[in-house]
């Protein structure tokens, strides 16, 4: 677990931060927002290191072993779709260890089946992440959430970007290409309010306790506490997807 970061020590802090495993609610606070520099310009994804195919996720001599790589919901929940197996996955912009294993994830739910289905949750636990949680599904109601997803990572991680204030949010969406008027009607919407107050409901059904964590049909929970930031978590997942699919047929 990780603590947040103040103001001040926000950026200095993050690369130390990087050697732990997860955002956890009990030991952490959410992160300050950095003062956003005067002439901010229009933010992109940080370059991807290493490039990852379905390879990297095969399950091939992976053994699950429950409370080492997995542990199973202790009150499971109903799947959103009937007849996928569902797997969600928690995370928070602001996660040090979230941005890490975006790239993963991004080219990991590529290679996933027809019969899966993928779901982003963004989490909460205190301030700014209830913001975060709006940039989330405001972006999923306009349909940017592939474009943008990646540079409020970036934002975040790499430009000291807090975005925890609806004008500087706002601002940076216009820097980068949303309409203003669409972008506030959105954020402010009803059905983004809706959208927040069930993730925070799944959060505290599902007993979480930190981020990323993915959740396979509402009954088994990974992630990179258990793990890493690797290709592992998602071969855990992957196997996870197995087994479910394997009780289904």
């Amino acid at each position: 677990m990780i603590s947040h970061f103040k103001k001040a020590i926000w950026l200095s802090s993050l690369a130390a931060s990087l050697v732990l495993t997860a955002c956890g609610k009990t030991e952490t606070k959410p992160a300050a927002t950095p003062s956003a520099p005067a002439a901010a310009q229009p933010s992109a994804p940080a370059a991807t290191p290493t490039t990852y195919s379905a390879a990297d996720f095969k399950t091939d001599g992976v053994t699950l072993t429950e409370g080492q790589n997995y542990k199973k919901v202790a009150a499971p929940q109903p799947v959103q779709v009937a007849g996928k197996i569902e797997v969600l996955e928690f995370f928070w912009y602001g996660c040090p260890h979230c941005n890490a294993i975006e790239p993963i994830v991004q080219a990991w739910k590529k290679t996933l089946g027809n019969d899966v289905n993928f779901i982003r949750i963004p989490a909460f636990w205190g301030k700014p992440m209830d913001e975060h949680q709006k940039i989330f599904y405001a972006l999923a109601s306009l349909k940017k959430n592939d474009e943008m997803d990646g540079k409020v990572f970036h934002a975040l991680h790499e430009e000291g970007l807090g975005l925890a204030k609806p004008d500087l949010i706002s601002e940076f969406m216009v820097k980068n290409g949303i309409d203003k008027a669409a972008w506030d009607t959105a954020y402010n919407s009803f059905g983004v309010n809706t959208e927040v107050t069930k993730a925070n409901s799944l959060f505290k059904a599902y007993g979480l306790d930190g981020v990323p964590s993915f959740v396979v049909d509402g009954k088994y929970i990974a992630g990179t506490a258990m793990t890493g930031e690797t290709p592992a978590t998602l071969k855990v997942v992957n196997k996870l997807i197995e087994q479910e699919r394997s009780v289904k047929k």
